[in-house]
């Protein structure tokens, strides 16, 4: 399976090359991937691409980790995970 990082390297430089795929890609991107690399994006997924200009730059975070309600109550009080060891 090839990597994410070297999947968008792919599209950029496509996008880069071909003018009529940069277009594709901003207005239908998931016809865009079918078409051109044959990847089918499952409904309950989204692929934004955005296009940046002299004056934007666009920062993506990575999806925060999400603690169950149990995590989060053992971190807000203190919860010891084992017995006190004094030496």
């Amino acid at each position: 399976m090839e990597s994410q990082a070297s999947l968008v390297a792919k599209l950029v430089a496509k996008a880069g090359e071909d003018s009529d795929f940069r277009a594709r890609l901003l207005s239908d991107t998931n016809a865009a991937l079918t078409e051109v690399f044959g990847i089918t994006v499952p409904e309950d997924f989204n692929v934004i691409v955005h296009e940046e200009d002299a004056r934007t730059a666009h920062l993506v975070l990575p999806a925060a980790a999400e603690l169950s309600d149990a995590q989060l109550q053992q971190a807000a009080g203190g919860a010891w995970c084992g017995e006190p060891k004094w030496y």
